[in-house]
Order: C-alpha cells, then structure tokens, then sequence
C-alpha cells in the first residue's frame, strides 16, 4: 500500500475510506506502522480513529529493515494493546536469494508477543518456507495470543494440516496475498486440506470474524 511502502498516509487511508464506502461496507483496512517514522504514525491513526472501517496494524520488519524485536516497535505494541488492535505482521524464512527476509523471521517477534499477551499478533505468511513455519508453530504455541495465517506461496505437503494438529484450527486464518496472488490459490489449500468442515469454516471465516470484531452474516442473508 501507498502508507506502507512510500509513507502516503493520508492519500491511502482515504483510498481505504472510499473502499469501505463503494464495497457495502464489506471491506475493512489496516493502519501501518513504520518503525522509522514512529510519531507519524501514531499521530495518522490517531487522525483516521474510525474503527468501522481500519480493523488492525500491519507491520513489514523486512521492508522497513528493524527486527521484530527492534525497540521502536514498542510504541505500537503499546498502542494496539491500547486500543484493542490485532497486528499483522509480515514474517518469513531466511532466505539467501532475498536476505532482507532476516528482519522478518518469527522468533523475533518473541519479545513483544510475550510482553503483550492483550495483542492478538497474526504471524503473516506463517513464516514463509519450513523452517519460518516451525518457529511460527513454536511462537504460537508458547503465546496464546499469536495466529498464523496461510497467505502466499506456500506449497508446503499437509501445511494446513499440520498448522491445525500443532496449534488448533481456532488460531490458524485464510490469507490470500493479494493482489501478489489469485485469492483462490489458498483458498483452494484451506479446502481441500484434509480437516473437518467445522475446522474450515474457522480458518476461513470464524476466527478473523472474532479477531476483528466483524459480525458473522445471518443464515441466508
């Protein structure tokens, strides 16, 4: 997005506004935070306080080159305690072909997720590759607030299943990517995963449901 990547927040959020708007107001945004411009970030959330429409913080520890741990993330730990924000962040395996990924491996995250267990804290892509998703699993399974989602490139044998096995259907949500991705890609992991039906309708629409405070529609509607 225009705030996350080159820091235009006002002409994104109201993108985000007309979005919500123009879509039935079926579609919902995150604020973003850059731990390299801390105060106006706070100060934009601040400016666009409509809950309605911005449903959580992203942050992107690889874009903006600061460690999950790194100290400047307090400030919207803190802020997203106080307000009751989930976060999403961006996390991944290392990589020797994309090495800026080293800020974004989840076990740097430890810090924060354990200090803010109020924080529902969405691991983004679910660490990205095997060994991203084993610390992710590992993160999760130490720190009842932390959620894994299943966006991206991630063909990995059983990897919703094993998510499911290792954490429970209830902290594992659909992710698409997009607009990298077609939605349908892991939409069509998510189903055809060998888990209940029931478990299913969590992932895919159940448990971002309750994250983000979105009513479930009424049976036939």
């Amino acid at each position: 997005s225009l705030d996350l990547t080159y820091g235009d927040f006002d002409r994104s959020y109201q993108n985000d506004i007309l979005v919500y708007k123009q879509s039935g107001e079926r579609i919902f945004s995150y604020y973003s935070f850059n731990p390299n411009t801390v105060q106006q970030c706070l100060d934009m959330m601040e400016k666009y306080k409509d809950r309605k429409i911005f449903k959580g913080i992203k942050i992107h520890p690889a874009w903006h080159k600061a460690f999950g741990h790194d100290p400047r993330y307090e400030a919207v730990f803190k802020y997203a305690s106080e307000n009751a924000l989930p976060i999403l962040c961006h996390t991944w395996s290392i990589s020797l072909t994309n090495p800026i990924q080293k800020f974004s491996v989840p076990s740097t995250l430890t810090r924060y997720a354990s200090q803010y267990r109020d924080v529902r804290l969405i691991l983004g892509h679910s660490g990205g590759r095997y060994g991203g998703m084993l610390e992710a699993i590992e993160l999760a399974r130490s720190c009842p607030n932390v959620f894994c989602d299943v966006a991206g490139d991630i063909y990995l044998d059983r990897f919703v299943e094993t998510l499911v096995s290792r954490i429970g259907a209830d902290r594992v949500l659909y992710g698409s990517d997009y607009s990298m991705m077609d939605q349908r890609i892991m939409l069509g992991v998510v189903l055809g995963a060998d888990i209940s039906h029931e478990d299913k309708e969590k992932i895919l629409c159940k448990n971002a449901a309750g994250i983000f405070n979105i009513p479930m529609p009424q049976e036939g509607a």
